[in-house]
């Protein structure tokens, strides 16, 4: 049974939202203090021009009670980059990833703290699971399509596993199998590579349903062009890491 827990959290010009979150993370604190584990937090700042950093601040401050740490990048590097810095500064054996948008339910966390185990290295969210209608955007959908299909091209070992959803960030991760993990991705295309090269290190991989509530606040910071050139550069980048590993032997 889990004791403690990590929940890392990503932000960019957020502060639209900040409120709606907040309440959020209050239940989540309440949710894990009734399933007698010690949670902390993890804020990642990805360079936020707008009121994101102070308001984050002022939160801490109110809420001593709650394990915060503020990370500060000095830019906005991306979506991706927030990732690593999580899997960095995480100290305790698992992480979960929530965005700030709180487009699903934090009630799925209970499902991914119950299912979690010693033998499972990740629990991936999947809308596509849902038996609810899902509230997903036509890129997300193309993206998310394709990064299935283009994946299960180029790499034998993905057929191996039944991953419906490649680039949702909702997740738990046991953190020893992830965290020196080289992700060459600084944007929202390493959601899809961590599960890639995840598949590809053989990890133990499941999958739960998650009704996908859409964003009620601010928008969203995907790059809808620039993601679809990542993702091919990144699939050039392991095929060269696969090959020079392979030489290596």
């Amino acid at each position: 049974m889990i004791k403690e827990i990590t929940i890392a959290t990503p932000f960019y010009n957020e502060q639209e939202g900040l409120n709606n979150f907040f309440s959020k993370l209050l239940l989540i604190n309440v949710l894990l203090n009734k399933l007698n584990i010690k949670s902390r937090y993890l804020f990642i700042n990805d360079g936020s021009s707008d009121n994101t950093r102070q308001i984050l601040k002022k939160f801490k401050l109110n809420n001593k009670f709650l394990d915060i740490e503020i990370i500060n990048h000095k830019e906005n590097f991306g979506y991706g980059r927030t990732l690593k810095t999580s899997f960095l500064k995480s100290k305790t054996e698992y992480l979960i990833t929530y965005d700030s948008d709180c487009t699903y339910d934090y009630k799925i966390i209970k499902n991914l703290i119950k299912l979690v185990d010693k033998e499972v290295d990740i629990i991936n969210v999947s809308y596509k699971l849902s038996k609810k209608k899902y509230n997903i955007s036509f890129f997300r959908k193309v993206l998310s399509w394709g990064a299935s299909n283009i994946y299960k091209f180029f790499f034998k070992e993905v057929k191996n596993y039944k991953i419906s959803v490649y680039t949702c960030s909702f997740r738990i991760y046991r953190l020893i199998k992830i965290k020196n993990m080289k992700i060459y991705s600084d944007d929202f295309n390493a959601c899809a590579e961590i599960i890639l090269k995840s598949m590809l290190k053989k990890l133990i991989i499941r999958e739960i349903p998650g009704v996908n509530l859409g964003r009620k606040y601010g928008y969203s910071k995907m790059k809808f062009l620039r993601n679809i050139f990542n993702t091919l550069k990144t699939i050039l980048l392991v095929k060269i890491e696969e090959f020079e590993s392979h030489y290596k032997k």
